[in-house]
């Protein structure tokens, strides 16, 4: 493919929703082009096409308002995708820790609802499996369990 066509189609590409560089590169095997990444990249970010920093602020606040991902979750995703540990940082503090602690407890009466178990020990621990893989932290999970718990009391 030539190399005009080709960062024209992926401008268009980027277009449609935020990219990042190995959203690109893997686009380029799809199309099995195999040279120029460097440079195909570099005139992108040069022209605003991608942005690493603006792809992880969208990429976090998407998954955590959409899917309600925990924090850990969404720094190993965007790890996967090569995005700088910094830019994961800056992106994830911009939950606001009030939305994710109302997130969190929403969340645990939402599973608790769901698990018919009367055992507390096996249903607070199936509650914290669930929390976990959405990528909550471990402390906090339980902290939270444990002043939702007193509260039913």
């Amino acid at each position: 493919m030539d190399l005009k066509i080709t960062i024209n189609k992926l401008e268009k590409y980027c277009s449609y929703s935020e990219k990042c560089k190995s959203d690109i590169v893997k686009k380029l095997y799809e199309w099995k082009v195999f040279h120029n990444h460097d440079e195909i990249i570099n005139h992108l970010t040069n022209h605003n096409y991608i942005n690493e920093e603006r792809y992880a602020l969208l990429y976090c606040m998407g998954k955590f308002n959409s899917r309600r991902w925990g924090k850990i979750k969404i720094s190993n995703h965007l790890l996967k995708k090569g995005i700088k540990n910094e830019d994961i940082k800056n992106a994830i503090t911009q939950i606001s820790d009030e939305k994710y602690n109302k997130s969190l407890t929403d969340l645990i009466n939402y599973k608790s609802n769901q698990i018919s178990d009367n055992n507390i020990f096996n249903k607070n621990s199936k509650i914290a499996k669930y929390l976990y893989q959405k990528g909550y932290e471990l402390d906090l999970i339980w902290t939270k369990i444990k002043i939702i718990s007193q509260d039913h009391d």
